[in-house]
């Protein structure tokens, strides 16, 4: 009988290979034919992603060398996350203005370290801010660099009081954002990043900071939903961020890294690409593909890079 099921399941497998190459056969001829778009059969079935005909929602991942800065424009409202480390030439802040920005209605450090924080300082005594949201670490912790130093300074000088951040929401023009926090103990100030999730309609962004796999298991103890298309991979794409367990509750469809090239780090590291192509293909590096930027209308998605070079072999073979 063992030997009989052995050939039923055999041939089974064969008769259904055979049906799905008949199926892609006919689906390859349609197309050449132009009887049938593969796209839209791929729109059809969730598999790719709508045109956004009518973004009201953009998400830039700027291209700040070695540290982090995600702006958020919807629907004429902004919102600052990051700002990368200290820059001479203020690129920030240029790129900001090159965008119409003129207020930011938040302005969110993940976590005080330079390359997240260091033109802040600049960017609060530039710009209108409305809410500026940190998040909670202890004593011990805390930094005693220069930026951070100046980053209160100029939070007292315009008047400004630290929002602690919570795991809570709030709008943002069309968009929904919602923040995640860790309350345990950890020795690393980037345990303590605060995560930001961008929902707009069916669309949806993970930006991570810094955070490691130890924070990362808190956030997943806590069920908190982590799903998102586009993840911002934590720590600039280190091997110590972006478990396999947080990238199973998160199922991205893009992954974006922000580190600078050839950095002494070794970001992205080879681990971590392993891990995440697991899940998608769509990896964008910003110190290969330069400024980042998804649009959004709620159902479509689009999304360009600055320059034509989104090879991730380019940077960890």
């Amino acid at each position: 009988m063992t030997g009989r099921k052995t050939v039923k399941d055999y041939q089974w497998r064969i008769t259904l290979l055979l049906i799905v190459d008949f199926i892609l056969i006919i689906i390859f001829l349609l197309h050449i034919t132009g009887l049938l778009d593969i796209n839209d059969f791929l729109q059809y079935l969730h598999l790719a992603d709508k045109p956004a005909y009518n973004a009201a929602t953009e998400v830039h991942f700027i291209d700040v060398g070695q540290g982090d800065a995600t702006l958020v424009i919807s629907d004429g409202h902004a919102m600052l996350i990051d700002s990368g480390d200290v820059d001479k030439y203020n690129d920030v802040q240029w790129y900001l203005r090159n965008h119409g920005v003129k207020k930011l209605d938040y302005l969110i450090a993940t976590h005080p370290h330079s390359d997240h924080i260091g033109e802040m300082s600049e960017i609060i005594d530039s710009f209108e801010v409305g809410t500026f949201i940190m998040p909670d670490f202890p004593d011990e912790l805390t930094p005693t660099t220069y930026v951070y130093e100046q980053l209160l300074i100029s939070l007292k000088d315009k008047g400004l009081k630290i929002t602690s951040a919570s795991d809570t929401s709030f709008k943002l023009g069309t968009c929904e954002i919602i923040t995640f926090t860790s309350k345990g103990e950890y020795d690393d100030l980037n345990n303590y990043s605060v995560l930001v999730k961008i929902v707009d309609g069916e669309n949806s962004f993970l930006i991570t900071g810094d955070c490691e796999i130890a924070e990362e298991e808190e956030l997943i103890s806590k069920g908190f939903d982590l799903s998102a298309k586009v993840l911002k991979a934590g720590h600039h794409g280190s091997s110590g961020s972006s478990s396999y367990d947080f990238l199973n509750k998160v199922l991205p469809r893009y992954c974006v890294i922000s580190c600078s090239l050839d950095n002494k780090y070794g970001h992205p590291a080879a681990a971590l690409l392993r891990r995440v192509r697991k899940y998608t293909e769509k990896i964008y590096v910003t110190s290969v593909c330069g400024n980042i930027v998804f649009y959004s209308d709620g159902e479509g998605l689009d999304m360009t890079t600055e320059k034509e070079a989104d090879k991730i072999e380019k940077i960890n073979p």
